[in-house]
């Protein structure tokens, strides 16, 4: 039953951090699109 609770916590752990890298992306392509936007 503990190996389950582990395993849980683990895969929490690694969507967070899944989120957390996306969010990053997502803003550095909003930059990016706001670079490109002030360009023209």
């Amino acid at each position: 039953m503990e190996a389950i609770g582990v395993i849980g916590f683990v895969f929490g752990l690694g969507a967070l951090s899944m989120v957390i890298q996306l969010k990053a992306t997502v803003e550095g392509l909003k930059n990016d699109i706001e670079k490109i936007k002030n360009k023209t």
